[in-house]
């Protein structure tokens, strides 16, 4: 290959390069949980800035032979954290005047690695990816749906509940993507591990806004529909789902629970038949319970404080013994100045407590920042991380109402 021949792909190279930390750079990350809930405004975090990329000609040059030899046929294309993997749109299914359900599926070429690492991230639980929408060069975490029945969720196969919103760049691109059009994911992005923060705990209660019911889901389907790694009969925990949308059409499966519909099997769509199959599967496990805006019905205090006190079917055996507060998975204080996604990289880390196995009870909250600041107060940037920060809102005030009675809850703001 001639000189001119390697500088002109060393130049094309570095132009590749520089554009994608370009846009890695611009990139906002938002979660899934764009829900319509009155003030609560779209949720984003920025990643943080990555420098520039400058490359001596001569270093450009060998980097690009390299390129050359390998070929880009060669690469691989499979879901990382680190580039976009292109994934086909199977269906794009309206479930309500606002949202939809988006379905998409791997490329056959990247099926098998995509399958390992789908696995890995229902294993996991709790997991997010990133759309790109390449116009405007932004990117956006979503929640998948967990699978249907039936499945394991290795098909290559994804769902997403999706609210178009007002003014919103990339709900809006995706409203608009067809059968066969292709999209662009980055991830698994593996959030809280709940059961090893559950320990012997055997509750948990789970505050939604709109869109944010996906990793309440996702829970029911690690910790009600998952079998025990041994196969043994192991004991579940019981979930209670408090679920606010501002519009009545929004409630999806609520006429169904309620016992005033009738599921439709041929007609409905599948997301309407998934939540009544999964209460009709896990009984008293598992609750639901809906708040409208609209009917002047909001989650109260009072609603939150009974749902921490309501007697599940798997209630905590007995008082749960002090945490220590150097514990990896059960110190409210460290909790406090922890992320996420720092539970899916320290995943080996020990429990500390002097108990045989402990654990703690577990409030979630996911939703748009709104949404999460009025129950659990907002989350804190720090040296370019976006950390859980103290327990405010509703649930600060009952922890102050009612000193010592919320020592075994761990609050989760996602």
């Amino acid at each position: 290959m001639c000189c001119g021949g390697a500088n002109a792909i060393a130049n094309s190279l570095v132009k590749y390069l520089m554009q994608e930390r370009a846009f890695s750079a611009s990139t906002t990350a938002q979660r899934s949980n764009n829900s319509t809930t009155p003030g609560s405004g779209p949720k984003s975090k920025t990643k943080s800035r990555r420098s520039p990329l400058v490359l001596p000609l001569g270093a450009a040059t060998v980097l690009a032979a390299s390129w050359y030899a390998l070929g880009p046929e060669n690469k691989d294309e499979s879901l990382n954290d680190t580039r976009f993997t292109a994934f086909d749109v199977v269906s794009n299914e309206p479930v309500s005047p606002t949202a939809f359900v988006l379905t998409i599926r791997s490329r056959d070429s990247e099926l098998a690695k995509n399958s390992a690492k789908l696995k890995a991230a229902w294993e996991h639980g709790l997991w997010s990816v990133e759309f790109k929408q390449p116009q405007l060069q932004i990117a956006r975490h979503y929640t998948p749906l967990p699978p249907l029945e039936g499945e394991d969720g290795t098909e290559g196969q994804l769902r997403f509940l999706v609210r178009k919103m007002q003014g919103g760049e990339m709900s809006n691109y995706l409203s608009r993507m067809q059968i066969g059009s292709q999209v662009w994911l980055r991830g698994p992005h593996h959030g809280f591990d709940i059961p090893k923060r559950l320990g012997d705990a055997r509750e948990i209660v789970f505050l939604a806004g709109g869109t944010g019911i996906a990793p309440a889901l996702q829970m029911v389907h690690k910790l009600l529909d998952t079998k025990s790694a041994d196969g043994s009969a192991n004991v579940k925990p019981s979930i209670r789902i408090l679920w606010a949308n501002r519009r009545s059409f929004d409630c999806v499966a609520r006429d169904e629970l309620q016992g005033r519909r009738k599921a439709d099997d041929e007609m409905q769509s599948v997301f309407l038949r998934q939540i009544p199959n999964m209460k009709r599967k896990h009984g008293n496990q598992l609750s639901i319970d809906y708040f409208v805006d609209d009917e002047k019905k909001i989650i109260s205090i009072k609603d939150v404080d009974a749902a921490l006190r309501s007697t599940g079917a798997a209630k905590t055996p007995s008082t749960l013994l002090p945490a220590d507060k150097s514990c990896r998975w059960h110190s409210a204080e460290l909790l406090a100045v922890s992320m996420d996604e720092d539970d899916g990289q320290t995943s080996d880390a020990a429990c500390s407590c002097a108990q045989a196995s402990a654990g703690r009870k577990i409030v979630c909250v996911s939703g748009p920042d709104g949404f999460i600041e009025a129950f659990a107060g907002p989350k804190r940037w720090v040296g370019g991380r976006e950390l859980q920060g103290p327990v405010q809102g509703v649930l600060g005030t009952i922890k102050r109402q009612n000193k010592g009675t919320m020592d075994d809850w761990l609050i989760l703001k996602m």
